[in-house]
């Protein structure tokens, strides 16, 4: 699956189709806390829609289906959708100085197709797209966050769905693809063999509804207040705060904010600027698989020799050898979460430091312990981390890292063969995020950087280095 910023997207011109859920009656209100990055989230949305400033914290998925698609079995599959996860139809509204929970039952949701128009030119379609999916799913507005539709044409159609980010996150995404594919398969098929379109979109494919995220979010709010500043589980993060952007520890016993990037980013590391999206491709499936048996016979996985050769080269540009990233880690820790869609996802603190020698051999266990001592970390939330030590700087944005293995993920196999691409709004930057993405045919990066002539200038020389290191290794005979 391919991430790609709206604004870089060229689908072919085409007649669009949206499907709008309609609710029956009033939404519930419901007593259970946003998370921590919820509630992060839509403060920052919030702040940036005081200012003018346009909006668009959402991802979307947009894939293609052979042949002219038919919007009623759409529609079908995709009240399924919305019946059965509460994702789609359960958000938080600003209420005073705080958000207000709310959600509608699943047999308050009727979907129906609505035939918007065509349109001639990829780019009317696209700035067409981003403004209606700007419009739904904008962050506090009445009602779920969210749109979907599909673009027909006579050869191949191409469905998107889209939601604000506070209520999804990449392995939903994955399930979506997976599951809307599979609800409008049978249901196309129902419509040419056997009952009626409008017939098939009332039978349900499975329970009518799935373990929701509110669950996820009553349980982490319980563990947040369960926690106090001395708790062992707050140790890693202690130790990560309490390094210095040299890798040295403070010596004032208070905490430092978190560090920056191994080369100059052009900002002060608070102020959200424009950002701008890289691509680079790093790997091929081949090398992938190279690289993977070369990290396992020095003591790690993949993503551990990511991480190592991260490490190498920021020694490199700055002498520093603690390496020090927040990761992305999946807070599905068992298997009633797996099919759950929502943002069930936290950052790791990890840190860790590299050896004498100067090799991604040697530097790859440090990596892997690092890197499992972050993911068992990631049961606390960071931001509660953040507010229970005490004498941490509101930190800047940190460097984050994330890893994905996206070739186990469900329907995968199809990601190439359907164009499946994982679309997010304009990029806004403080900081450096990077994805390190793993799928069947390649390997890549993407990366965020503030919109600075240093960052767009310096964070690639950074990257090519890291690339050479990993394809070094990828490259070498096997003893």
């Amino acid at each position: 699956m391919r991430m790609t910023q709206i604004l870089d997207w060229r689908p072919a011109p085409g007649e669009v189709v949206e499907f709008l859920p309609v609710a029956d009656r009033a939404p519930e209100p419901h007593d259970v806390p946003p998370s921590g990055f919820q509630r992060a989230h839509l403060g920052m949305a919030a702040a940036r829609r005081a200012t003018g400033q346009r909006q668009s914290p959402w991802v979307a998925l947009a894939f293609d289906l052979p042949g002219r698609a038919d919007p009623e079995a759409l529609a079908g599959a995709w009240q399924e959708l919305v019946r059965r996860h509460e994702a789609y139809r359960a958000w938080y509204e600003p209420r005073g100085d705080g958000l207000a929970g709310f959600r509608l039952p699943p047999q308050a949701l009727t979907v129906r197709p609505v035939r918007v128009g065509a349109f001639a030119t990829a780019a009317d379609l696209r700035d067409h797209l981003h403004r209606r999916i700007d419009e739904h799913t904008a962050p506090g507005r009445p009602g779920p966050g969210l749109l979907a539709g599909v673009v027909l044409r006579g050869t191949t159609s191409t469905v998107y769905a889209a939601i604000d980010h506070a209520y999804t996150d990449g392995h939903s995404m994955a399930l979506l693809f997976d599951e809307l594919r599979t609800h409008y398969a049978a249901r196309a098929t129902a419509a040419t063999t056997g009952p009626t379109p409008a017939a098939v979109a009332t039978t349900p494919a499975g329970p009518d509804e799935a373990v929701g995220y509110l669950e996820y979010n009553r349980r982490e709010h319980e563990r947040s207040l369960a926690l106090t500043p001395d708790a062992p589980e707050l140790a890693l993060w202690s130790a990560f705060l309490a390094v210095g952007d040299d890798g040295s520890a403070t010596t004032s016993g208070g905490f430092r904010a978190l560090s920056g990037f191994p080369v100059d980013l052009g900002t002060d590391g608070h102020a959200l600027v424009p950002g701008v999206r890289l691509h680079y491709p790093v790997l091929t499936g081949a090398q992938a698989e190279a690289f993977r048996a070369f990290c396992a016979r020095h003591g790690g996985g993949f993503a551990a020799g990511t991480f190592a050769a991260l490490a190498l080269a920021q020694r490199e540009f700055t002498g520093n050898d603690v390496y020090r990233v927040l990761t992305a880690v999946s807070t599905r820790a068992y298997p009633r979460l797996l099919p759950v869609h929502g943002w069930l996802v936290n950052f790791g603190p990890l840190l860790f430091r590299l050896p004498a020698a100067p090799d991604l051999d040697a530097a790859i266990p440090a990596a892997q312990q690092g890197f499992q001592r972050a993911r068992a970390a990631g049961d606390v939330p960071l931001h509660r981390a953040l507010d229970l030590l005490p004498g941490t700087a509101p930190p800047v944005i940190p460097p984050m890292v994330s890893y994905l293995d996206g070739r186990a993920a469900p329907g995968s196999r199809d990601f190439l063969r359907t164009d499946a691409t994982l679309l997010t709004g304009p990029d806004g930057a403080a900081g450096v995020s990077m994805w390190f993405n793993w799928f069947r045919d390649r390997a890549d990066l993407v990366v965020t950087v503030p919109d600075t002539p240093q960052a767009v200038q310096g964070v690639p020389k950074y990257l090519d280095r890291v690339r050479e290191i990993i394809l070094t290794a990828a490259t070498r005979p096997a003893p």
